[in-house]
C-alpha cells in the first residue's frame, strides 16, 4: 500500500473543549462551515446555509478493517474476492480544531481526530480534515487517515448520508444498469469480459478461461467518482488510485470502501448534474479537441491488405459512401489463434509496431497514395504490449521484445528477475511497457516516431491499458510503486505517453487516438475514447444495448468524446453454436452510430469470416452508406455541441435522461433505450431484433417531442410506440426547436423519408 503522508500542520484551536458534545462551527471560507456534534458522531457541511454533505447521526462516519483482498488474475481478467477482518465497530471523536493548511482558501482545514474501537482487539486512531481548495473555491477537499500503529488496519470505510431518493450516475464505463442505486460498484481496470452476465455466453466463456465471461462490474474503465440525481458529485483524487468499491446499497448512506489507509478527494453540491460536469472536469481537466475531419464520413475498419483496403474504398466512393478514414488494425500483421469453444480461429495482432511486409509491402506509400487519390486518411494500431515476433512467419525487420527485454523496458517479475510475461492466448506472449522507467518511455517515443509516426497516419487505437500486474513479485523501475495501487494509474500513464509523444509529430492536433481504458483524470490526454469490445449481439450487458449505457455513464464520468464499434467485436457462441453478426445487427448499430457517436467507426469483429460487414454485399454497403450520410449530416449540429459545450464544460454528446430531468423516476432508470444528442435532439434506437417500432418514455411533463420522419407530437410524461422500420431511428426535436445547426439533419430526413431499406 501507499505509505501514509506525512501529517503537517500548525495547530490553531478555536473550538470548545474536546468534553463539550457540541463543537462551534468552524468557518472554511467561501461560505462553507463544518458543524460537528461530537456524542453523535455527525458532522455537517454547509455553504451559506445550504447543505452541502453530512454523515448519518448516531453512526460512525468512518471505520477501518484488516485483511488483505484477494486478487486472482490470468490474461487481463482480474477476480476480487474482499477481505474484511475485524472491522472497527464504533468510533469516537476526541478533538475538533481550525488548524492552519497550505492550499487552502483561507490557509486553515478543519480537523477531526479521533479513535476507532472494537477493531478485534485493538483501536486505531484517525484523522479527517476537511477544506475548501483555494485552486477551487466552490467545493470540499478532504483527507481521511487511519492510523496502523495500533491495529492491523490496512483499509478504511468512509460513509455519509445519502437518500431514498438519490440515484447515482458515473464511475467510468458502467454497462448494466442506468442508476447505480442499490449496486456495489467496483473501481478496478480489467478486460470487460465476454458476456458480463448474458447467459450462456458468460458461464460458458469462463468454463473456457477464467473469469474471462466477467460479470456486470467488469469494465475497462473505472473511475472513483459519481455524480448523483441531486446534483451532488464525489471524487477521489488522481493519487488515490488503490482498489476502491462504491456502496449503494443502503438507501441512505453510500459508503466507500479504500484499499489504503489515507485517502483524499473532493465532494460538492452543484446546481444541476451538467454543472457537475462542469465541476468535475475543472479538476480532471477536458479531452482535447477533435480534428474536424471526423465530421466528414466513415472510418472504415478493414482487414486483409493493401488491394481489400483500396477495393472496399473504391466500392464505397461508388456508392456515395462519405469515406473520412480507413482503420487498419493489422497494419503490423496478424496470425489465427485457436479458442477451445469454436472450430474457427480468431484474428490476432503481432505487437510489434512496424508494418507487415505481406499485408501492406508498400506502407509508406499507401497511405501517403489513399490521402492524395481519395482525401482518405488512414489510422493505425498501438499498444503497450510488445510481443516475441521470434516465430512471425513473414519475418521481421526488429523483434521490440528482445530490445526491450535487453534494456529492462518492460515490467518486470523480481522472483524470475526477468520480463512478466503476460499471455493473450495461444502463441501470443508479451511484455508490458513500464511507463515508470524513463529510458523505455524514450526508448518507446524513438520507436513510435521512427515505425508508426513516420507515415502519414492520422492516429490509432490506443488499445489497452488494464492488464498492468498486480502479484508481489511485480517489479517497476520506480520501486517505490505498490503494483495494486499503480493498477488503476496505468491507462492515465499510457494516455500522457501518447500524448507527451505526441508534442515531436507536428500532425499530432490533426490526430485521433482512441482508447478503451481509461482512469481519473485520463481525460485530459485523449481526445476520442471507444465504448469497448462489445459482442456481436443484442445483449443487455455485453452488446448493443451495453454501448449505449457505456456512453451515457462516461458522459457523466467526464468522457465527452464517445463512440461505439459499430458492429461490435466479440463472436460468442451458445447451445447451437457460434453466433455471427447479422445483417440487420450491423445495420442497426450503424444507425445507432449515426445518431449517439462523435465517430463513425466500424470494426470487422475478431471471428471476420463468420460476420456480416459493411462490404459483404451490395445491400449492406447500401445501408451502411445510408448511415454513414445520416452521420454526417448531423456535422454542424455535432460539432456546435463539441466547440461549445464539450470543450468550455466538460458536457458530452450523449446524454442519459436523468441528466435533464433528475426528479423524472422513469427518466432516472433509463440506460440504453433512450437519450439526449445534444439539447434539441431526443433519440429512441432499436436495439432489438425484427423489430420495426420501439416503445418510447418521454420525460419531462411540460416537453413536447416532434418525431422527425412523421412530424408527429408527443408530449413529456407519456410512453408511445413509434414506427422505426430500417433506416429511420426514432429521433425527436425537442421543444419544436428551431436550430439552424439541424438542417442539413432535416434535409437528409426529407430527402430519405420515401426511401426503404431491406436488411
Amino acid at each position: 500500500m501507499r505509505s501514509p503522508r506525512t501529517w503537517l500542520w500548525a495547530s490553531l484551536v478555536v473550538s470548545a473543549a474536546p468534553s463539550l458534545a457540541v463543537y462551534a462551527p468552524l468557518s472554511l471560507g467561501n461560505g462553507f462551515k463544518l458543524t460537528a456534534n461530537g456524542k453523535a458522531n455527525h458532522l455537517s457541511i454547509t455553504q451559506d446555509g445550504r447543505p452541502i454533505w453530512d454523515t448519518v447521526p448516531g453512526q460512525g462516519f468512518l471505520s477501518a478493517s484488516a485483511g488483505d483482498d484477494e486478487i486472482i488474475a490470468a490474461n487481463g481478467n482480474f477476480k476480487i474476492n474482499e477481505v474484511d477482518q475485524n472491522k472497527c465497530t464504533g468510533q469516537q471523536i476526541t478533538k475538533i480544531d481550525l488548524r492552519q493548511w497550505h492550499g487552502s482558501a483561507n490557509d486553515h482545514a478543519a480537523v477531526v481526530e479521533g479513535h476507532l474501537t472494537g477493531c478485534g482487539d485493538a483501536t486505531a486512531a484517525f484523522t479527517v480534515a476537511f477544506w475548501v481548495p483555494s485552486k477551487f473555491p466552490d467545493r470540499i477537499a478532504f483527507r481521511a487517515n487511519v492510523s496502523s500503529d495500533s491495529s492491523d488496519a490496512t483499509k478504511l470505510f468512509l460513509t455519509y448520508r445519502s437518500s431514498p431518493a438519490e440515484d447515482f450516475y458515473g464511475l467510468g464505463g458502467q454497462a448494466s444498469f442506468a442508476s447505480l442505486k442499490n449496486q456495489t460498484v467496483p473501481i478496478f481496470s480489467r478486460e470487460q469480459g465476454v458476456g458480463r452476465g448474458d447467459q450462456p455466453t458468460t458461464e460458458l466463456e469462463s468454463e473456457d478461461s477464467f473469469f474471462s465471461g466477467g460479470d456486470r462490474f467488469t469494465t475497462y474503465s473505472a473511475v472513483p467518482q459519481y455524480i448523483s440525481s441531486n446534483a451532488r458529485v464525489f471524487h477521489l483524487t488522481q493519487e488515490s488510485s488503490a482498489y476502491t468499491t462504491f456502496n449503494f446499497t443502503d438507501a441512505r448512506a453510500v459508503t466507500v470502501r479504500y484499499s489504503g489507509l489515507d485517502v483524499d478527494g473532493y465532494f460538492m453540491q452543484a446546481e444541476n448534474m451538467l454543472n457537475g460536469i462542469t465541476m468535475l472536469t475543472e479538476y480532471t481537466g477536458r479531452m482535447p479537441e477533435l480534428p474536424k475531419w471526423v465530421d466528414t464520413g466513415a472510418v472504415l475498419g478493414i482487414q486483409g491488405g493493401q488491394a481489400k483496403v483500396n477495393r472496399i474504398v473504391d466500392q464505397g466512393l461508388n456508392q456515395t459512401c462519405p469515406i473520412a478514414a480507413v482503420w487498419l488494425q493489422d497494419w503490423s500483421g496478424t496470425h489465427s489463434q485457436s479458442v477451445s469453444y469454436m472450430s474457427l480461429n480468431v484474428s490476432r495482432l503481432w505487437w510489434n509496431w512496424e508494418s507487415d511486409s505481406k499485408l501492406y509491402p508498400t506502407w509508406n506509400e499507401f497511405v501517403q497514395n489513399l490521402r492524395d487519390d481519395h482525401n482518405v486518411r488512414t489510422l493505425s494500431y498501438i499498444n503497450p504490449f510488445l510481443a516475441n515476433v521470434s516465430t512471425k512467419p513473414d519475418g521481421y525487420s526488429s523483434n521490440l521484445y528482445e530490445e526491450a527485454t535487453k534494456g529492462g523496458y518492460m515490467i518486470q517479475n523480481s522472483t524470475i528477475n526477468d520480463t512478466s510475461v503476460i499471455s493473450s492466448g495461444p502463441g501470443l506472449d508479451a511484455g508490458i511497457l513500464d511507463l515508470t522507467n524513463p529510458a523505455g518511455r524514450s526508448w518507446f517515443k524513438n520507436v513510435l516516431l521512427s515505425q508508426v509516426w513516420n507515415a502519414n497516419i492520422s492516429g490509432f487505437m490506443t488499445d489497452f491499458g488494464e492488464y498492468t500486474p498486480i502479484y508481489p513479485d511485480t517489479r517497476f523501475a520506480n520501486k517505490s510503486i505498490d503494483p495494486l495501487v499503480y493498477h488503476n494509474t496505468y491507462p492515465r500513464e499510457w494516455a500522457a505517453l501518447h500524448h507527451w509523444i505526441g508534442k515531436s509529430v507536428p500532425s499530432f492536433k490533426d490526430a485521433i487516438l482512441f482508447h478503451r481504458s481509461c482512469a481519473m483524470a485520463a481525460n485530459r490526454y485523449m481526445n476520442l475514447y471507444w465504448a469497448g469490445d462489445q459482442d456481436t449481439n443484442w445483449g443487455v450487458n455485453d452488446g448493443i444495448k451495453s454501448s449505449v449505457t457505456v456512453m451515457g455513464h462516461m458522459g457523466l464520468s467526464g468522457y465527452a468524446h464517445g463512440h461505439t464499434e459499430i458492429g461490435g467485436y466479440t463472436t460468442t457462441w451458445d447451445s447451437n453454436g457460434v453466433v455471427n453478426r447479422s445483417a440487420e445487427l450491423l445495420g442497426r448499430w450503424g444507425e445507432l452510430s449515426a445518431v449517439a457517436s462523435t465517430v463513425f467507426r466500424t470494426h470487422e469483429g475478431n471471428v471476420p469470416q463468420v460476420n456480416a460487414q459493411f462490404y459483404s454485399n451490395s445491400s449492406t454497403y447500401s445501408w451502411f452508406s445510408y448511415n454513414a450520410r445520416m452521420f454526417t449530416s448531423l456535422a454542424a449540429y455535432r460539432r456546435r455541441i463539441l466547440d461549445t459545450e464539450s470543450k468550455k464544460l466538460g458536457w458530452p454528446l450523449l446524454r442519459m435522461p436523468v441528466v435533464y430531468h433528475p426528479n423524472d423516476v422513469k427518466a432516472k432508470a433509463i440506460s440504453y433505450e433512450s437519450f439526449y444528442l445534444g439539447a434539441d435532439l431526443y433519440v429512441a434506437p432499436v436495439l432489438d431484433p425484427g423489430h420495426t417500432s420501439v416503445s418510447v418514455y418521454f420525460p419531462g411533463k411540460n416537453q413536447t417531442f416532434t418525431h422527425v420522419w412523421s412530424g408527429k407530437k408527443y408530449r413529456g410524461g407519456q410512453t408511445a410506440r413509434v414506427s422505426a422500420p430500417y433506416g429511420k431511428p426514432a429521433v425527436f426535436l425537442v421543444n419544436n426547436t428551431k436550430n439552424p445547426d439541424l438542417d442539413e439533419f432535416l434535409q437528409f430526413v426529407r430527402k430519405e423519408n420515401s426511401t426503404v431499406i431491406r436488411p
